[in-house]
C-alpha cells in the first residue's frame, strides 16, 4: 500500500509539473503580431504629423488563468516633412523602433473573453533625421535618442474556440518625455499563435 501511494504521488508530480511546460491551462507560450496607430505629443511646435502606424512582433506566455508574459520588438512608419519655398527646402523625417517586456494580468469575462492589464518596461530609439538648405545657409544632421521607459495598457482578448489562436485589441500610453516626444497613446489590433 505505501508503495502504491508512493508510485502515486510521483505520478502526480511529475504530471503536474509536466503540465507546466505543454499545452495546458497552466503554461501557454505564444508568438504573435500586432498592427498600431500611434498618436504621438511631440515636445515642441512641429508641422510633421502626429500619426504613427506601427508593426510589432511579440513572443510571450500566459502562465495559469490571471498572468503573463510577453517580449516585443516594434517599428513604426516614417513620418516626412517636406517644405519648399523660393529660397529654401527642409526635408525632416522621424521614426522609431521600441523593445522591452510587458506582465499582463488577465480577468476572465467568460470562457473565451478576457479583459487584461499590462505594465511594462520598454527602449525606444526614436530616429530624427533633417536637411536644410537656403542660399546664406546649410544643414543637415541625423539625431538618434534612446530613452528607457514604462508603459502601460489595457485591451480585451478573445481566445477562439479551437484554443491555438486568439485576437486582441489594447491601447497602450508611453510616456516617453524625451526631446522630440512627450508620450505616446497606441492603439493596436493584434493576433497570437498559442502553441
Amino acid at each position: 500500500m505505501k508503495q502504491t501511494f508512493t508510485i502515486f504521488a510521483i505520478m502526480f508530480t511529475m504530471s503536474t509539473n509536466a503540465g507546466i511546460y505543454t499545452n495546458t491551462s497552466n503554461f501557454r507560450p505564444y508568438i504573435g503580431i500586432d498592427a498600431g496607430l500611434n498618436i504621438s505629443d511631440y515636445t515642441y511646435e512641429t508641422d510633421l504629423d502626429d500619426i504613427y502606424y506601427s508593426a510589432t512582433i511579440n513572443a510571450g506566455a500566459r502562465i495559469g488563468h490571471n498572468f503573463g508574459v510577453e517580449l516585443f520588438f516594434t517599428h513604426s512608419s516614417t513620418n516626412k516633412l517636406g517644405m519648399i519655398d523660393s529660397f529654401s527646402t527642409l526635408d525632416h523625417e522621424v521614426y522609431y523602433m521600441g523593445y522591452g517586456f510587458d506582465i499582463f494580468g488577465y480577468y476572465p469575462v467568460s470562457r473565451n473573453f478576457d479583459f487584461f492589464t499590462s505594465f511594462g518596461i520598454a527602449n525606444y530609439h526614436i530616429y530624427n533625421k533633417y536637411e536644410y538648405i537656403s542660399p546664406f545657409y546649410e544643414t543637415s544632421d541625423k539625431i538618434s535618442d534612446n530613452t528607457v521607459t514604462s508603459r502601460f495598457g489595457i485591451g480585451i482578448l478573445y481566445t477562439f474556440p479551437e484554443d491555438n489562436m486568439s485576437g486582441l485589441l489594447q491601447y497602450q500610453y508611453t510616456p516617453l518625455s524625451n526631446e522630440l516626444f512627450k508620450n505616446m497613446s497606441e492603439f493596436s489590433i493584434g493576433i497570437r499563435y498559442i502553441f
